[in-house]
């Protein structure tokens, strides 16, 4: 009841505030308002702001400010953070929410001057008490009454064992406040001199031009410029470069004016101006250096570029101390001249000008990069070099080197050692912080930064040596994962020199451009860490890691390159289906079939097998209705678990294409074996059927016979062998690990193209696939039309024998049971190895007896035309689709085409 009521009063004062409307002003309004808010606050299902989200969003705020260098801001805000998380404020969450949704662009809008706003201002405790007055107040102590009391008259320091030892002069010295007082009450004759140097005083005067006034006649001339002499034009010149400041030059932080008020005594008005202008616009390029110089910077490759301007700034002030020593201690005959000052500075102040420039352009810039200063230096190498400047060339050239220096560091770590500095945002590698299992370190553990278009995040003029870069540092993680990085401590090369006088040699190669000699330079820096690391690896994953192997398990397995083992395999999976066999999809016994079979090849591991079976749809679950189509098949998935550095190589999204080629195969095996499955001994054809029948049946049988193999050979003879020793020889010769992912990667790729697998051909090969499934149609055709004759001369023959036994002719005599028809398991060279199984194709007489109406010679008439349509159909779709394209996948596509539309043509005149 008390929550009720504070409730209501709450509301009742947040109408009030928003409405301004009152109970006594309008009370109709008043509990229209009161009542709509009380219901909408009562039955509100709004959750808590989520305390987590708004965590993660002001770490993330602080990260921000830290990477674009608001150090001071990103400490302000961690701490007020830690003392508010101290507190423990119930609603401290939603209070930091709202201010989350009023800031507006914290990064460029924050500054910690405006904290000192929240600071509480001092209590004003009035003027601090001085002894004057004390003095005013007591009249005691105006009359000094005080200062020639002896303390020491009355004391009783000789009874205790002490003396006086204070003299007279301490009684009468007053407070510490009053001797201040003292000193500064004394008058300026206490501090003068008893010799005055009136000569010197008078050449200090003199050369005090800026408050000498010209005057005519004893007349001061206030508005006529003040004329000044050469010399103390070059000092004023000096003063403004190295940061002093002058009376000739007007110096606002990072701007220099020359002032008009002076004039030199010999030379015109315009020319002294325009001379000083020179020397202020030189004077402003410093200015801008000095006072970025002076900014603070946490990034250690912006600190070096500050260092590197200092260290050239301190160069200038050099040769400025030199100048003015020449003319300050006189030893020989000095010509006074400002041209000739300003000729000496002229390489100082130009080149201090063209770094200016880079600093304005940074400042100018939105969000640059802290690397992008050294692509300016880059670009300012090769501009001088081009416009044939070498002092400015070797100037820049030498600038980008010794900065240069700095940014090399992350990179020879990473290179060396596999390591990332932890919280590094300008190194362009990246690594993921999610647990992250050693598969996957190659793939997905580390990353390349790239900006919000897609641009490597590094200096361009290292952008082609990137991936080098990066493949190198992830071999020397894979090389610790292994436990073989210990061979890498002591490499045979030495690290090639990167700098100026190494990489460009002026004395040399002055001819050669500036991005040459870097490039080739850097490429060798990268490639004595490379190579070694790389050669290393590739060695491992052959030898150690038994990538050879791997690579023939693979093919045994997925290609079925042991034809022997391969049909000891599928054949048991055919005559399951044959004999309608609800098991035989059941994974645990295809499985152990795997492991028994392939497992007995020296390069295959049984213990690494595995076989999953896919969701079936519903309408061809059964089992009679799996065996009529080669798509059923499409269910067996091969599982072969590779180690995870083979993985690396074999990555999964290659082993799922490895997987569609075992599934094509699989699934013409099964038409080959469907129509292969009967050796014709005895042509019970002859007996049952007409002559048309057996004609038309042998023809299909034979057509789509050499259709199968024709197709397997394509497959097996002209694409996966070549292409597999192609790529293994590839492998052999690779640079690095990702060259050999690119080789094998290309090698799938072929596969999947070539085998007819592709986005492009996939008409093609459903056409394929249903040419596979009208074999099956055929055999079970003619299955079911034997069963059907069968019965049919046996019930003639029973209706002979009883009506013989009527008439008293004969006894009719027992027949034997017929034995079930032959079905081999596979056909081989080795006749001692053949096994057979017993299959009763009667039970297929029932699949297709009422299928239509069509009598059995309509049916395989009606099969021939559908074959001859398909058939051509693929020939002549991959002829065009070789004729449009182009590449290694469209000449095997002719190819194929070609022996197709042979096998139609010559075939077409064995039946009419």
């Amino acid at each position: 009841m008390a929550h009720v009521m504070k409730l209501g009063a709450l509301t009742e004062e947040l109408v009030t505030l928003l409405t301004s409307t009152t109970v006594k002003s309008d009370p109709t309004k008043f509990s229209i308002y009161r009542e709509s808010a009380l219901r909408s606050l009562r039955h509100h299902n709004y959750a808590r702001t989520n305390q987590f989200d708004v965590t993660s969003h002001l770490d993330g705020l602080e990260e921000k400010f830290r990477v674009y260098n608001e150090d001071p801001l990103a400490d302000a805000l961690r701490e007020r953070l830690d003392t508010l998380e101290r507190k423990k404020i119930k609603w401290g969450a939603e209070v930091l929410h709202l201010l989350i949704e009023l800031s507006d662009k914290p990064v460029s809008n924050s500054s910690l001057e405006a904290l000192d706003f929240l600071r509480d201002s001092e209590p004003n405790t009035g003027p601090p008490l001085q002894w004057t007055d004390l003095a005013a107040d007591d009249p005691l102590l105006r009359d000094k009454i005080w200062n020639n009391v002896d303390f020491g008259a009355e004391s009783s320091g000789g009874e205790d064992g002490f003396e006086d030892t204070r003299s007279e002069s301490s009684g009468t010295d007053t407070t510490a406040q009053s001797s201040i007082e003292d000193e500064l009450n004394r008058r300026l004759e206490e501090y003068t001199l008893d010799t005055v140097d009136k000569e010197g005083l008078e050449m200090l005067r003199q050369a005090q031009f800026w408050k000498q006034i010209p005057n005519v006649g004893g007349i001061k001339l206030e508005t006529v410029k003040k004329p000044i002499t050469e010399l103390q034009a070059i000092r004023e010149v000096a003063f403004m470069l190295l940061g002093l400041p002058t009376a000739l030059f007007e110096i606002d932080k990072d701007k220099v004016l020359p002032s008009k008020g002076y004039a030199l005594k010999h030379a015109s008005s315009d020319t002294f101006h325009k001379l000083l202008q020179v020397f202020a616009d030189n004077g402003s390029s410093v200015a801008v250096l000095r006072y970025w110089v002076n900014r603070s910077q946490s990034i250690p490759l912006m600190q070096t570029f500050q260092n590197s301007i200092s260290e050239r700034l301190s160069a200038l002030d050099v040769l400025l101390s030199i100048i003015q020593q020449r003319l300050v201690a006189i030893e020989d005959d000095v010509v006074v001249s400002l041209l000739r000052v300003q000729g000496e500075l002229e390489f100082a102040t130009r080149a201090l000008f063209r770094l200016s420039k880079i600093i304005e352009q940074l400042e100018q810039e939105r969000y640059p990069h802290a690397f992008r200063y050294l692509e300016l230096l880059y670009d300012e190498a090769c501009t001088s070099q081009m416009a044939g400047d070498d002092p400015m060339y070797a100037f820049m050239g030498e600038i980008f080197f010794d900065c240069f220096q700095v940014y090399l560091r992350p990179l020879r770590t990473w290179m060396e050692d596999g390591e990332l500095s932890a919280g590094d945002n300008v190194f362009f590698v990246s690594e993921t912080s999610a647990d992250i299992g050693p598969p996957s370190i190659w793939q997905s553990r580390y990353k390349i930064r790239q900006t919000q278009a897609g641009v490597l995040h590094a200096p361009r003029f290292l952008r082609a040596a990137a991936n080098k870069i990066f493949t190198t540092g992830k071999s020397v993680v894979v090389l610790k994962h292994l436990r073989k990085i210990t061979s890498l401590q002591s490499p045979n090369t030495q690290e090639p020199i990167l700098d100026f006088v190494t990489v460009c040699d002026p004395s040399r190669l002055q001819l050669a451009s500036f991005p040459e000699l870097f490039d080739v330079a850097f490429d060798a820096w990268v490639q004595s860490k490379h190579h070694l690391v790389s050669s290393r690896l590739r060695a491992t994953l052959f030898d150690s890691c038994g990538l050879h192997n791997s690579l023939d398990a693979v093919s045994s397995i997925y290609f079925m390159s042991n034809g022997i083992t391969a049909a000891t395999f599928t054949n048991s999976i055919f005559d399951k289906l044959d004999i309608l066999d609800v098991s035989w999809n059941d994974r645990f016994t295809l499985t152990e079939l795997a492991r028994t079979t392939f497992g007995s090849l020296s390069s295959v591991s049984p213990d690494r097998f595995r076989i999953h079976l896919l969701n079936l749809p519903r309408r061809i679950k059964d089992v009679a209705k799996c065996r009529r189509s080669v798509k059923t098949l499409a269910a067996v998935e091969m599982k072969y678990n590779l180690s995870w550095p083979i993985q690396i190589i074999l990555t999964p999204t290659t082993m799922s294409s490895y997987q569609r080629v075992f599934t094509f195969l699989l699934q013409i095996r099964r038409s080959s074996h469907v129509l292969s499955r009967q050796r014709l001994i005895d042509d019970v054809l002859t007996y049952t059927n007409s002559s048309d029948e057996r004609a038309l049946y042998y023809f299909m049988r034979h057509r789509f016979i050499w259709f199968t193999q024709t197709l397997y050979y394509y497959l097996t003879s002209l694409v996966i062998e070549p292409d597999s020793l192609k790529m293994q020889e590839q492998l052999r010769c690779s640079e690095d690990v990702d060259a050999m992912i690119e080789a094998h990667a290309t090698f799938v790729k072929s596969i999947i193209d070539k085998a007819l697998l592709g986005i492009k051909l996939e008409l093609i090969h459903k056409t394929i696939v249903k040419i596979l499934d009208m074999s099956i149609k055929l055999e079970d055709a003619q299955a079911a039309n034997e069963a059907t004759n069968k019965e049919s001369t046996e019930q003639q023959q029973g209706m002979m024998d009883l009506s013989m036994v009527s008439l008293g002719l004969h006894t009719p005599k027992k027949r034997a049971p017929e034995k079930p028809h032959k079905v081999e398991a596979d056909s081989t060279d080795d006749e001692d190895e053949e096994k057979e199984v017993d299959v009763d194709l009667s039970i297929l007489s029932s699949t297709y007896e009422n299928e239509g109406n069509e009598s059995y010679v309509e049916k395989l008439r009606m099969m021939k035309a559908d074959f001859d349509r398909l058939g051509r159909f693929v020939a002549s779709g991959l002829r065009g689709v070789a004729r449009a394209g182009g590449g290694d996948a469209t000449r095997s596509w002719d190819v194929l085409g070609e022996m197709l539309e042979f096998g139609f043509e010559s075939g077409s005149l064995g039946y009419r």
